[in-house]
């Protein structure tokens, strides 16, 4: 006889253990669970706010650089934006002068723009070197729905797109012109040689100085370019130099505009070791250390630049920028430092009194505390207009002493319109001369 044995496979012992089995993965899937999640909000940065600083190698980047960094230390140290840490990520794009193609620029400022602008952590861009790479960047992070705070373009054509998102921190190059023209009237700059190279930036920049100086009473005894194929910045000095249309003495001042720091840099040194000694007036490009430290101090005399930062009265976040600024290059600020520490600054500022973290709520709030509130930084207010063009601050023109640079004066949008002067030794523009090789 055959005794069975009893199936114990579902026994009240056996349920328990399985039982237990599931309750134990049950329980372990959730520790691993609530494990992940705590690891992920303890990420450094996934709580955080990313900010893009986008930068060409110019000789004025370390300077742009330093006051975003500066700027960025001092708002974390605040506490952020809305209690949350600020992370800037710097990208470098490809420097602009007119002896690039421009197609390949353009095309480069596009596949980083793209880049940046599919990251959705990051809240805001500032910077690119150029108007050539800035304007047409600005179309793709509109598209992307990032602000855009350009520090380096003053293309008209960057606010006359009138994009939602993109602000510009510098007068544009007519206002620029404008200024510069207006003080030479005011100071007895009435015959001036007007030089560019062949960059977007120079052509617009010196057609505008021009139109305004005309406008003014001024007579333009030379437009030309300051280097070409067949011409070298030594040729160029020799025809103002012996020509039979006007001599050394007759030129009051020289106007030049380039995209190429250094190329401006050798006019400036070889116009000084042949001996002349006039003003050499521009645009916001000759008012970087950079630009001294290549040409030297005492070649550096009598030029003359503009800038919407006047490094001679500074005002509360001035100092703060100052004081930082000198304990970490031992220098003092200039115009690119203040530009990159004041769109930092002034995107925090609109943060907190927007409240939240919504690009084209932000947006709106840059555009209105220019009349409720407006931020005043490193440069002055810093409000904008309905394009999202810099407006109401005060541009001041910077002259050179020999050691370094000193306001000497201060205008505002709009200009007045000034008396008519006839120069008495040549009808306008007598000797006006266009030779473009």
């Amino acid at each position: 006889m055959t005794t069975d044995t009893p199936d114990q496979s579902d026994s009240p012992p056996r349920r328990s253990w399985r039982r237990q089995v599931v309750a134990g993965i049950l329980a372990l899937s959730l520790i691993v669970s609530l494990v992940a999640l705590g690891f992920y909000h303890r990420q450094p940065d996934n709580d955080d706010i990313h900010l893009a600083v986008v930068f060409s190698p110019d000789e004025d980047a370390d300077d742009f650089l330093a006051g975003t960094r500066i700027a960025v230390e001092q708002v974390n140290a605040a506490g952020g934006l809305l209690g949350r840490k600020l992370v800037a990520h710097e990208y470098q794009e490809e420097s602009y002068t007119d002896k690039l193609l421009l197609e390949k620029v353009v095309s480069h400022a596009l596949k980083l723009a793209a880049r940046i602008g599919k990251q959705k952590q990051v809240l805001a861009v500032i910077g690119h070197g150029s108007s050539a790479t800035a304007v047409p960047a600005s179309a793709v992070y509109e598209r992307f729905g990032k602000l855009f705070l350009a520090t380096h373009a003053t293309a008209s054509s960057l606010s006359n797109h009138r994009l939602d998102l993109t602000f510009a921190l510098q007068p544009n190059n007519a206002d620029n012109a404008a200024f510069l023209a207006r003080y030479a009237g005011q100071n007895g700059i009435r015959r001036v040689v007007v030089l560019s190279d062949n960059s977007g930036y120079g052509i617009e920049t010196t057609d505008q100085f021009r139109s305004q100086l005309t406008q003014d009473g001024g007579t333009v005894l030379y437009r030309g370019r300051l280097t070409s194929m067949n011409r070298s910045i030594d040729d160029l000095l020799l025809y103002l130099m012996d020509n039979p249309l006007f001599r050394p003495a007759d030129i009051d001042a020289v106007f030049v505009t380039s995209s190429d720091a250094a190329q401006t840099a050798q006019f400036i040194i070889r116009a000084r070791q042949l001996g002349l000694r006039m003003p050499i007036i521009g645009p916001e490009h000759l008012y970087t250390r950079q630009m001294e430290e290549t040409v030297g101090k005492a070649a550096m005399r009598d030029v003359v630049a503009v800038s919407i930062y006047d490094g001679d009265q500074q005002t509360k976040e001035g100092e703060r920028l100052s004081q930082a600024f000198t304990k970490a290059t031992g220098q003092q600020p200039g115009l690119m430092a203040a530009m990159g520490f004041d769109a930092v600054k002034v995107l925090a500022y609109a943060v907190g009194r927007t409240g939240k973290l919504d690009p084209a709520a932000i947006a709106d709030t840059l555009r209105i505390i220019r009349y409720d509130g407006p931020f005043i930084g490193a440069s002055g207010p810093v409000v904008f207009d309905s394009n999202g063009l810099t407006t109401d601050a005060a541009a001041y023109v910077v002259r050179h002493d020999g050691q370094r640079f000193h306001t000497v004066a201060a205008y505002k949008k709009p200009l007045p319109t000034p008396p008519v002067h006839q120069d008495e030794t040549a009808a306008p523009n007598a000797y006006e001369r266009t030779l473009m090789k």
